[in-house]
């Protein structure tokens, strides 16, 4: 039996991709990664509450959605040189990330911190049918550690 018959390879996604869809070019001052799935606007308002005003140089947005395929989120991480990530929407599995923590809830890996959130859009839908639990939770967890410092 012939053992490469059964090896599977395993490809990491492409970077140049997700570098073309920043919102803006890499900003050498932005030290926050944002990666959402819909409802940038909603996005923006968050951090902007957060203190922060100039998005093209303190933040890279990102849109990605599930059908747009793996993400190599430690080699665009290390590309940008951020050490924080908001997820929203986002398989952590498809993103490289090998952790699993509940949503708003801040956590460290490795210098790196991530804040993890459902879906923008089922924050932002949730809050217009008057449940503001979800939106609640996402401020707290911001407040705890993402907000601006210059």
């Amino acid at each position: 039996m012939k053992l490469h018959t059964h090896i599977r390879l395993i490809g990491q996604p492409a970077l140049a991709d997700a570098l073309e869809r920043l919102s803006t070019a890499p900003s050498p001052a932005a030290r926050l990664l944002v990666v959402y799935d819909a409802e940038r606007p909603f996005v923006e308002r968050i951090l902007g509450a957060a203190g922060y005003t100039d998005l093209p140089t303190q933040a890279h947005l990102l849109e990605w959605r599930g059908e747009d395929g793996g993400l190599d989120l430690a080699a665009l991480r290390h590309h940008l040189g951020v050490n924080r990530v908001m997820l929203f929407g986002q398989s952590l599995p498809a993103l490289g990330l090998h952790f699993q923590v509940a949503n708003y809830f801040p956590l460290e890996v490795a210098g790196v911190h991530f804040l993890i959130a459902e879906s923008a859009a089922a924050i932002s839908r949730a809050r217009e049918a008057g449940n503001n639990g979800p939106a609640a939770a996402l401020w707290q967890a911001i407040k705890a550690s993402f907000m601006f410092a210059p």
